[in-house]
């Protein structure tokens, strides 16, 4: 296909990085080879080097990937009709993110504040307040 293509649309695509190959490896493929010819296709006529990259694939599951790994805000609450209690919502967020801090630097509340982005008194502070 990417000979094929590459033909077609007057490309010097010469072959596929081995991150896209990894990502066209995981990706499940539902229309099956129909659908990586179309992949194949799209990537060519997107693609700005030698060499096809993932950026240049259309793989759905490879951006929401992308995407989750790029931020740590990909979390996105829901507001049911009822509403939401906001600060304790809030305050279930940092408990947890407090606890998991502390685990992750085996208790090193220093470590932990550090990789939280808070100095040490704050850390302190918030432990304290949700008695932890």
């Amino acid at each position: 296909f990417l000979d094929k293509y590459s033909k077609e649309q007057n490309k010097a695509v010469q072959g596929i990085s081995s991150f896209a190959m990894e990502a066209l490896q995981k990706y499940s493929f539902p229309g099956n080879v129909r659908e990586l010819e179309n992949i194949i296709e799209r990537s060519v006529a997107l693609a700005t080097s030698n060499l096809l990259l993932p950026e240049s694939l259309s793989l759905a599951e490879f951006k929401q990937q992308k995407t989750a790994e790029a931020s740590p805000f990909s979390y996105e609450p829901c507001l049911g009709p009822e509403g939401l209690d906001l600060e304790q919502f809030l305050s279930h967020i940092e408990k947890t993110l407090l606890k998991k801090a502390l685990e992750r630097t085996n208790g090193v509340k220093t470590e932990a504040a550090g990789i939280l982005g808070l100095n040490f008194r704050s850390f302190r502070y918030r432990l304290s307040k949700y008695a932890l």
